[in-house]
């Protein structure tokens, strides 16, 4: 069985890193994305299993682009895990994300929860 794709969209070259690894072994292929731009145009094109989405990014800030992943049909299947280190910014995103994890987050606390997301 193929692996589902996994979008990594953060902006810190080494969390993106960490945050990649741990989707990867949670037996995804991952793309990450460093910018809200690419992001956006990747998602235009793309149909991700999972995205793993930073808040504060340059040039589009997360919010909007989860918005964009919620109102594309393209997309209807598509689990969200939103991280941010502020955990006040993410109250009123809890119905729109499938998880909200506040930073730091773990390498296996991010594992675990791509895997209980992973599509059957």
């Amino acid at each position: 069985m193929d692996r589902p794709e996994a979008y990594v969209i953060e902006d810190d070259a080494m969390i993106a890193d960490i945050f990649a690894k741990a989707v990867e072994s949670a037996n995804y292929h991952t793309i990450t994305i460093r910018d809200g731009y690419e992001a956006l145009e990747c998602l235009k094109k793309g149909k991700p299993a999972l995205v793993v989405l930073d808040l504060r990014l340059p040039h589009v800030h997360g919010i909007h682009i989860l918005k964009a992943i919620r109102d594309d049909s393209r997309l209807s299947n598509t689990r969200v895990i939103v991280v941010s280190s502020d955990a006040t910014q993410t109250q009123f995103l809890r119905e729109e994300a499938d998880l909200i994890l506040v930073k730091p987050i773990g390498f296996n606390q991010l594992r675990e929860m791509a895997e209980r997301l992973r599509p059957e």
